[in-house]
């Protein structure tokens, strides 16, 4: 078996990939979204959902408050931001966002992008990371190559802890993402991956989150990884948390006992990713 997609899962790490049997998509799929608008959904923090720029609301869809986000039009492919959060972080400004898959096929080693524009509609920074996933296909031609994918209807998460800014957070008046993925058309599901009792534990620099994960794979793991996301009620992430063991090599159905470094605000849940770590 080959694990040919775990490069792109990596936070500060994106491929280019392309592989045998792959279809790449973007603007060409426009599904319908719950906007009622094929291939996009808009969000800002509007009336209810805070004050102004640059203030956050621990209930909103959207922090800062007041900032809208979009998808670009034409090019952005399946996946549709419900919920955002840019901040300032240890070494510049972060973003972190919920995504949800809107076609009606696995979407696959996804890329999702952002630009960061001013109030006269002046790009003033951009990023770019890989999607969570909790998915592992395997293609069906005897190669053995594995994929790891988000599945349609389900909500991911994508952190951006270095994000170009050419300015301040106040500055930021919309954001504009488009994503990538490729479409396997011969992969069954396999076992992969999992998290087992995850949960919170505090520490001294805040929460930091325990659990175990398995391998579920028929090859070895090496440098199992983890991200953890602390969500609000609404389900917007506020942060990340990671943990990983360079170290340790697990054989199939081996297990690895974890614990992430600690985040500031665990709000009132979480989202947690195996093999997400930095």
């Amino acid at each position: 078996m080959n694990l040919r997609a775990a490069p792109v899962l990596f936070a500060k790490s994106l491929l280019t990939l392309a592989a045998l049997l792959g279809v790449a998509c973007s603007g060409s799929e426009k599904p319908g979204s719950p906007s009622g608008v094929a291939g996009s959904v808009s969000v800002s923090g509007g009336a209810g959902m805070g004050g102004g720029a640059g203030e956050t609301s621990s209930d909103s869809l959207i922090a800062p408050a007041g900032m809208t986000v979009a998808p670009r039009p034409g090019i952005n492919s399946v996946f549709n931001v419900i919920a955002l959060t840019l901040k300032s972080g240890a070494d510049g400004a972060e973003l972190y966002a919920a995504i949800r898959n809107d076609g009606d096929i696995q979407a696959c080693n996804a890329s999702f992008s952002v630009e960061l524009h001013d109030k006269d509609d002046q790009v003033i920074g951009n990023g770019i990371s890989g999607l969570m996933v909790r998915h592992f296909y395997e293609f069906t031609d005897g190669s053995g190559t594995v994929e790891v994918c988000v599945e349609p209807g389900e909500v991911t998460m994508v952190a951006i802890t270095s994000v170009f800014l050419d300015g301040s957070l106040a500055d930021v008046h919309s954001v504009v993402y488009q994503s990538n993925y490729w479409a396997y058309l011969a992969a069954v599901e396999i076992p992969g991956v999992t998290l087992m009792g995850v949960k919170p534990v505090a520490r001294s620099g805040g929460v930091a989150y325990t659990g175990t994960l398995l391998n579920g794979l028929d090859m070895a793991l090496t440098g199992p990884t983890v991200a953890i996301f602390p969500v609000n009620a609404f389900g917007r992430p506020l942060g990340v948390a990671y943990g990983g063991a360079s170290s340790v090599v697990l054989p199939p159905g081996g297990t690895w006992d974890f614990e992430t470094a600690a985040v500031g605000d665990a709000g009132v849940g979480f989202n947690a990713y195996p093999m997400g770590g930095p």
